[in-house]
């Protein structure tokens, strides 16, 4: 049998890794360095914030697309600079991300970024408007 005290110490070390890392001034440099070398078109920057097996999901109204790896996502992300130079930073459930607008004022898209060891490992892109109406989105700036 396992004493209380060592399963209670169990049970938060597993929940405290579930979690993801503090969102803190690493996430937003990795972030900003994600936008630069993609708004520059600069494939080899891309590839040094992408981790080597970053999964990129975008939510469609047709259902979910994956990408995996990094060079396919640097790749994606050269063909959508222009798109990615509209895009403002905003918070995503508390981390950084970004957020774009079409000209009515409605969200086009919104971008949350999971970051680890100083790398991207995930992006999840929402662009359906059934699930865009449905969140808490700040307004355009």
């Amino acid at each position: 049998m396992i004493p209380p005290a060592a399963a209670s110490r169990a049970r938060r070390k597993v929940h405290a890794t579930d979690r993801p890392a503090c969102p803190g001034r690493e996430h937003q440099q990795v972030v900003q360095a994600f936008r630069a070398a993609a708004v520059s078109g600069d494939f080899e920057a891309l590839l040094r914030v992408l981790d080597p097996n970053v999964k990129l999901t975008v939510d469609t109204p047709d259902g979910m697309v994956v990408t995996l790896g990094a060079t396919e996502v640097a790749a994606g992300a050269r063909v959508f600079s222009g798109e990615v130079a509209r895009q403002r930073p905003v918070l995503v459930n508390g981390i950084p991300g970004h957020m774009s607008w079409r000209s009515d004022g409605t969200p086009l898209s919104v971008i949350a970024f999971t970051v680890a060891e100083g790398r991207i490992t995930g992006i999840h892109i929402v662009v359906d408007p059934a699930k865009l109406a449905s969140i808490q989105l700040p307004a355009p700036a």
